[in-house]
């Protein structure tokens, strides 16, 4: 009931609330700004209402019934019209809804925007809906509201936008600092709406809080999902290389460590070897070694019959060379001039030839012919020792360290 309705009816009581048709608008302007002292006024348990006079904040009232006098209600003396004799409050009444309020839609495009793992450079869209609360509803009346009237949804529009842009400056930061990629935005949703809740867009300075985004869904058109799938499938193939190349040279190294492993055990048992034998027989082993490497080597390259006959004639030498070295007695050295032992001179003079037994001339024998060796025949014979070595002479050759016999 108005106040034209409240002189011409001569009602004693004007009741003033929100009607129920304009329950969901986040403010209500009252359409009368004149009434009468003890009116009723019914303000809801989930808003405010808030007076004002020639633009200027007078007071507010909560939530409950109030009867409105200046007795009870001491801020109501700077609203009251004197030209009335004092009977008749002038003020504009503005109810403020201050409950959380849910499930408001909001979406856009982000604009163009380059992730740096994959140097693309797409267009993201985001869609969702959150729910706020007017924390403060003199500061959002004065700083955003402005004592209009109308609907609420256009006014409400400069919220919906800045929920936008603080997803897209959240998401920059996540891409930048590594945390996200282009790729991750199908599920990117929860975590993307969390931080814009935390890091609270700048909606505190007209006195509105942020609560919680819900059903974030940020994506991007189709030819931008192409291009995004394209290049994460090239990824996926470059890390099975990865994968495979790193798995190569794990055998390779594991090859190299049990082939060094077997050259070191037998280096070893090498030097055990060494240390237990002399060295010549050593080298007897080594000589035969080498002529079965040798043989080996032939079997390899020639291949078939050929290659095996050659192969088991050299390992037949080498073993052969083997035994016999073996079975001789280790050389024992002399000095020139003075047999070896076991060996008596041939003959009393410098150079003459060893021989087995005793072979110097008998007293009164004639004296040998010219160029007939004492104690043999008139035909000189080599040398029965080799010079170098002392190994018994055996061809024209050295069999022990290949010295030329008689040379």
């Amino acid at each position: 009931m108005g106040i034209v309705d409240f002189v011409t009816g001569g009602a004693k009581r004007m009741m003033i609330a929100r009607p129920d048709t304009a329950k969901s608008q986040v403010v209500y302007k009252h359409p009368d700004q004149t009434f009468p002292f003890w009116s009723q006024l019914t303000v809801d348990s989930d808003e405010v209402c808030l007076f004002f006079k020639d633009g200027q904040f007078k007071g507010l009232l909560s939530a409950g019934r109030h009867t409105l006098d200046t007795q009870n209600i001491p801020f109501l003396n700077n609203i009251v019209d004197r030209f009335t004799g004092g009977n008749v409050f002038i003020s504009e009444l503005f109810f403020v809804t201050v409950s959380p309020i849910y499930n408001e839609g909001f979406g856009g495009p982000l604009g163009s925007m380059r992730d740096p793992e994959l140097d693309l450079r797409v267009n993201p869209r985001v869609f969702g809906t959150y729910s706020f609360r007017v924390a403060d509803p003199t500061k959002f009346v004065i700083e955003f509201w402005r004592q209009r009237g109308g609907d609420s949804e256009a006014a409400l529009q400069w919220v919906r936008d800045q929920i936008v842009m603080g997803v897209k400056t959240t998401l920059t930061q996540l891409i930048k600092s590594g945390d996200l990629t282009m790729m991750d935005l199908g599920t990117a949703g929860p975590d993307v709406a969390r931080a814009v809740v935390q890091s609270s867009p700048d909606l505190a300075g007209i006195g509105v809080q942020l609560l919680e985004i819900a059903k974030l869904n940020i994506n991007l058109s189709d030819e931008d999902q192409a291009r995004i799938d394209e290049f994460q499938d090239q990824i996926v193939q470059a890390k099975v290389e990865a994968r495979k190349a790193k798995i190569t040279v794990a055998r390779a190294e594991a090859e190299a460590q049990a082939r060094q492993y077997a050259l070191d055990q037998d280096f070893a048992n090498r030097m055990r070897y060494v240390n237990q034998v002399d060295m010549n027989r050593y080298q007897q082993y080594a000589g035969a070694e080498a002529t079965l490497g040798l043989g080996e080597g032939l079997a390899e390259a020639g291949g078939g019959s050929a290659g095996l006959a050659g192969a088991q004639m050299m390992a037949g030498m080498g073993l052969a060379a083997g035994l016999s070295a073996g079975a001789r007695p280790a050389a024992q050295p002399y000095a020139p001039g003075v047999p070896p032992q076991g060996y008596q001179a041939a003959g009393s003079y410098p150079g003459a030839a060893y021989g087995p037994g005793p072979s110097v001339p008998t007293a009164g024998a004639p004296p040998p012919a010219p160029g007939t060796a004492v104690g043999g025949p008139s035909t000189a014979r080599a040398p029965a020792f080799c010079s170098g070595c002392g190994t018994p002479a055996s061809g024209k050759f050295c069999s022990n360290c290949g010295q030329l016999l008689g040379g």
